[in-house]
């Protein structure tokens, strides 16, 4: 079995920012009418300290600080631009990431959980469990066999 060569970071980062794009609700890309051009702006601010600080920080309120905005703010600026709430779109960054590292990664489960920014590995496999359904081992190990097959 041939093992894929991983692309460069450079690559990989301009994919992950193409991916959670293109997974975004259309109507994030546009503000709407009616004073949705604050509450883009907002969400903007939000997902670019997201995407800045997700490894390190897993609380909204890390991001208070860096926005300047409070909880409630985000979180509805946040529901408005992508359909869920400030602290599930953090959640759905976070595991969109250690899904990537499990998938294309060699990376232990544990050395996973250090890159994420989780204390330890429990602490991460409970996070990715209540995302998925699934053990981190589990579900790389599913994801391996589905690649195999296609």
């Amino acid at each position: 079995m041939r093992v894929p060569r991983l692309a460069s970071p450079a690559l990989l980062s301009h994919l992950q920012a193409a991916l959670v794009l293109r997974v975004l609700p259309a109507e994030a890309a546009t503000p709407t009418a009616g004073g949705g051009g604050r509450c883009h702006d907002v969400f903007l601010r939000y997902r670019a300290a997201v995407e800045e600080h997700f490894t390190e920080w897993h609380q909204v309120a890390d991001y208070t600080r860096v926005t300047g905005y409070d909880r409630r703010t985000l979180t509805r600026a946040t529901r408005a631009a992508a359909g869920a709430g400030a602290k599930e779109f953090l959640d759905r960054r976070t595991l969109l990431e250690a899904k990537r590292l499990l998938a294309h990664t060699d990376l232990p489960v544990g050395r996973c959980a250090q890159r994420l920014g989780f204390r330890d590995a429990a602490n991460f496999t409970t996070f990715f469990q209540r995302g998925t359904g699934q053990s981190p081992s589990t579900w790389r190990t599913a994801d391996a066999r589905a690649a195999r097959l296609s």
